[in-house]
């Protein structure tokens, strides 16, 4: 997956002496951050540096030659991708989320299914009240002929009173399962009309929570790589939280890496988070009250 760069880091790094706290520390004093998760899972090869200035760095503060380790990445490449993972890998306690899918007829792997190459979600935080509500644009690619559905997962809040479907363009709602003990949702949506394999439809909807006043982030998951992914959070100007970051897990359990670029506009409250050609995991802002 690495090309050897996971081995050579890790090498690198036993010989320098110096602990990963150590040397995120210097990176970041050299104007390059990178977190300390982000730096275990590089030399665990579970994931691989997006930039080459960052690995030049890494470097410098190893005291490697030039290009020993920017040698080893080699190109990023369109035509291959990284590949899919296991849902039970990347959603967090995947049981409860094949309990509510099954009352839909479905597994949590047709959650992939027609592909999505490209997903926007905006997560609306109101207050006093605490409604929520969410709008999901998403850019799909049939897998086979005859695909007719798209399901979508959300959890949190609780089910005293369903959440709503309060809009739908190249789609409508069909049918509404739970699992009650974990408060997860399952919707399925029926595509207007019924794509051949490998052809593209535009889908968006709308759905309003019920109130969950101990909401502390958003998130979306990922088992099959895409083109994008982007999430937006806006918070009623009368309840702005603390502070806003913006995350990424490869598997559940492990630690979040945290993301550059995700700060929060206190003139719009709003913040927002995009990541391009991602890989499978979870994508999510984080906020604090």
């Amino acid at each position: 997956m690495d090309g050897g760069f996971g081995p050579a880091l890790r090498a690198a790094v036993e010989r320098s002496g110096l602990t990963l706290d150590a040397i995120s520390r210097r990176l970041r004093a050299a104007g390059t951050p990178v977190s300390t998760s982000a730096l275990s899972y590089w030399q665990n090869g579970a994931t691989r540096p997006r930039s080459a200035e960052v690995v030049a760095a890494l470097e410098v503060v190893l005291d490697q030659p030039p290009g020993a380790l920017t040698g080893l990445l080699g190109p990023r490449r369109r035509a291959d991708p990284p590949a899919a993972v296991p849902h039970e890998l990347v959603m967090r306690r995947p049981e409860t989320v094949a309990r509510a899918l099954a009352k839909l007829d479905a597994t949590p792997e047709d959650l992939h299914s027609p592909h999505r190459l490209s997903q926007h979600l905006t997560y609306r935080v109101d207050a006093p009240e605490g409604q929520e509500t969410m709008r999901v644009r998403r850019l799909v690619r049939a897998d086979r002929d005859d695909t007719t559905r798209f399901l979508f997962v959300a959890r949190g809040g609780s089910l005293a009173h369903p959440p709503a479907v309060t809009h739908a363009q190249g789609c409508r709602p069909h049918r509404f399962r739970a699992d009650v003990p974990s408060a997860t949702r399952a919707f399925e949506f029926l595509l207007d009309r019924p794509l051949a394999a490998g052809q593209l439809a535009y889908v968006e909807f709308g759905l309003r929570l019920p109130p969950d006043r101990t909401s502390r982030h958003a998130q979306l998951a990922l088992c099959r790589p895409g083109r994008e992914v982007g999430l937006r959070v806006v918070f009623s100007p009368t309840r702005l939280p603390t502070t806003c970051h913006a995350f990424f897990r490869p598997r559940h359990g492990l630690p979040a890496v945290r993301r550059s670029g995700a700060e929060l506009d206190r003139a719009t409250g709003t913040c927002q988070f995009v990541a391009l050609d991602p890989e499978p995991g979870q994508y999510g802002i984080g906020w604090t009250w």
